[in-house]
């Protein structure tokens, strides 16, 4: 079996391409700036299934009041097609979790919202590269379309490189220049991770630009 930490719904903030394994499920804890601190859990119901659900607040570490978001996330993907020699992956997917503070119906970094990804998996010895790519709509500040992409890269079975970006179209809260980020991440015993990112190379962000963000999870089956 491939040895790829797939479970997680992301690859920095962008999702990644998703291949359930029936009775997987997955924990996180995400470390982000602004106080930000977002907890997930998800598991997938068949191989073909998975669902999520998130929660957290901005601010919720350091000075003043904690902004806690006015609804949890939900997150669900199924996978339409299988990866093959011929064929990439397919998935259709929902994600209403964004990142930063809520305010007037919207995130700082809106979520995904419906959206549709294609992505493969090139296998070669010590190491693994999954590209996928991605079109979506997202319901907040009076609906857009987007469009996702990301690469992951891993050596051996303990360590991933991660790149991912959106264009981040029709965003007055941006400097039209897309979100890039940049993510490494540990696997210990192929359950355990740590994951160190990057986010916001290209100083997109208006109020938070370059920053730093942790991830810590739990993944197991039953």
């Amino acid at each position: 079996m491939l040895m790829v930490f797939l479970g997680s719904f992301y690859l920095v903030d962008q999702p990644d391409i998703l291949i359930p394994q029936h009775g997987r499920y997955d924990v996180q804890l995400r470390f982000g700036p602004v106080g930000e601190i977002i907890g997930y859990g998800s598991i997938d119901l068949w191989d073909r299934l998975s669902i999520g659900v998130s929660y957290g607040a901005a601010n919720l570490i350091g000075a003043g009041d904690p902004d806690f978001y006015t609804q949890p996330g939900v997150q669900a993907r199924v996978l339409a097609l299988e990866p093959s020699a011929f064929m990439p992956a397919v998935a259709f997917g929902f994600d209403n979790q964004g990142y930063g503070g809520f305010n007037n119906e919207r995130y700082y970094v809106m979520s995904k919202g419906l959206y549709c990804q294609v992505g493969e998996i090139f296998d070669y010895p010590g190491l693994t590269i999954v590209p996928s790519l991605g079109i979506n709509y997202c319901f907040e500040d009076d609906g857009r379309l987007d469009m996702f992409g990301g690469v992951k890269f891993q050596l051996g079975s303990s360590t991933q490189f991660l790149v991912d970006y959106s264009p981040n179209f029709n965003d007055e809260l941006d400097q039209n220049k897309g979100y890039l980020n940049f993510g490494l991440r540990f696997v210990f015993y192929d359950q355990l991770f740590f994951e160190f990112s990057l986010r916001d190379l290209l100083d997109n962000g208006v109020d938070t630009q370059l920053n730093r963000m942790i991830k810590i999870g739990y993944q197991a089956q039953f």
